[in-house]
């Protein structure tokens, strides 16, 4: 383990620059980053003994690389959105809504999951629209890039630790490279610098025996009326016959006077990685093709009630179905050296957990406030990383380690539908451990 060093405070009245290499610019690199510059942009940053600076570094060649993605529920964590954000970008949170129209109303919609042969609801509460906020991630993403400059095509192939001068270097495929005094790794559930921190085998995920196809496609508004009045946000169910999981919900709907009546909507549809799945002697494994994936998909809809099997079999045939691997990784105090405080992890990085009980975003939100308020909070000795990063990981591993472990065995339970009762943690309400 590296030694504890307090890098040498600035004098004569000199600010010490402390540079934070960002690597990955998804949602909890930009939240981060966001954060630090709010509080550059304070009063209080004036008299602060550290003045931030930060990089963020992105692998992809532009933002959307790899799709928009689908939608997010923010809930404990909407707390912690709003303390770090800079006002304006905070202000812009309601234009990400996904049906902004009902939030105006006052409806927050119920927690539905139903019964897909009968349409029947199986568990229903109501949700409350001021503790809940489901956003679609392609505008969340371009409100977080606001006044952020993000280094695309940056893949990165080494970090190397300069002892002497207590620094970290992140070395990329292109030949670059960028020195810091920390580096956050915010590169997602595969990520690459948890690999090289923790070494192949022990950062490896750990894939469930649970196999999903996720979509997102374009509707007439009048064609999702029958599901907007199931839920105006989104509703989800199991098979009772042969298990299974199907999630639909709104991205972007437009409010009832826009001109273009339009719905971008996401299903996702998953079922059990088992032999004798829906009379298959093999586990049924994700389809190889578009066309065989849409055709798997109307397959296990078939005998759904309305409008879920309608929804399935009208999905437009130049609609592209993503697998979507559902996969986790659990921290440990030990597992990796954040050498002296000159590196750690956040968000997926350092937690990957599967969407079964929407929390994945929010424990990334928390990861980033904490993390902000240890480096801010200067005691007047000066800056220790070692120390800042020390209690960031304890409380982030307390905190995320379990709920790792509820999202595995939620996952299950989801396409368990005789597992659906209540004490799931599948159906357990969410709250901040």
């Amino acid at each position: 383990m590296s030694p504890s060093v307090t890098k040498p405070q600035a004098h004569n009245g000199e600010k010490r620059e402390v540079h934070i290499l960002i690597v990955g610019g998804g949602l909890t690199g930009l939240i981060f980053a966001q954060g630090l510059r709010k509080f550059n942009a304070l009063a209080a940053a004036a008299s602060c003994p550290v003045q931030f600076k930060y990089t963020i570094f992105e692998r992809d060649p532009y933002v959307f690389a790899r799709g928009g993605g689908y939608s997010l529920s923010f809930h404990w964590a909407l707390k912690y959105l709003d303390e770090v954000l800079p006002p304006e970008v905070a202000a812009g949170l309601d234009n990400c809504l996904t049906n902004p129209h009902a939030v105006d109303q006052g409806d927050g919609g119920q927690y539905q999951y139903l019964n897909l042969r009968t349409g029947e609801p199986i568990v229903q509460y109501p949700i409350s629209g001021t503790m809940v906020k489901r956003l679609s991630r392609e505008k969340l993403i371009r409100l977080l890039m606001t006044d952020l400059d993000v280094q695309f095509s940056k893949q990165l192939s080494d970090i190397t630790y300069q002892d002497d001068y207590n620094t970290v270097t992140a070395h990329f495929r292109d030949g670059s490279q960028a020195t810091g005094d920390l580096l956050v790794g915010a590169d997602g559930a595969r990520s690459t610098v948890r690999k090289m921190l923790c070494g192949g085998e022990a950062a490896a995920n750990t894939r469930l025996p649970i196999r999903m196809l996720g979509l997102r496609c374009v509707y007439p508004v009048d064609k999702i009326c029958k599901c907007l009045e199931i839920d105006p946000f989104f509703y989800h169910g199991g098979d009772p016959v042969r298990n299974g999981y199907f999630w639909f919900s709104v991205i972007d709907l437009p409010r009832p006077d826009a001109d273009k009546q339009v719905a971008e909507c996401q299903m996702t549809m998953s079922w059990p990685y088992e032999q004798g799945f829906d009379g298959i002697s093999e586990p049924a494994d994700v389809p190889a093709t578009n066309e065989e994936r849409l055709a798997w998909m109307r397959r296990l809809a078939d005998p759904w009630a309305e409008p879920m099997r309608t929804m399935v079999h009208d999905i437009p045939v130049d609609t592209e179905v993503r697998e979507i691997l559902l996969e986790n990784w659990v921290p440990e105090l030990g597992k990796w050296d954040n050498h002296g405080g000159r590196i750690t992890l956040v968000g997926d990085a350092a937690h990957a957990m599967t969407i079964f009980r929407g929390e994945a975003a929010n424990h990334g939100i928390v990861d980033v406030g904490n993390l902000l308020n240890l480096l801010t909070s200067i005691p007047s000795e000066g800056l220790n990383l070692k120390r800042v990063i020390d209690e960031y990981e304890r409380e982030m591993i307390e905190r995320t380690a379990p709920a790792v472990e509820r999202a595995h065995t939620a996952c299950i339970d989801a396409n368990t539908f005789e597992s659906v009762r209540e004490g799931s943690s599948f159906l357990a309400r969410k709250i901040l451990k």
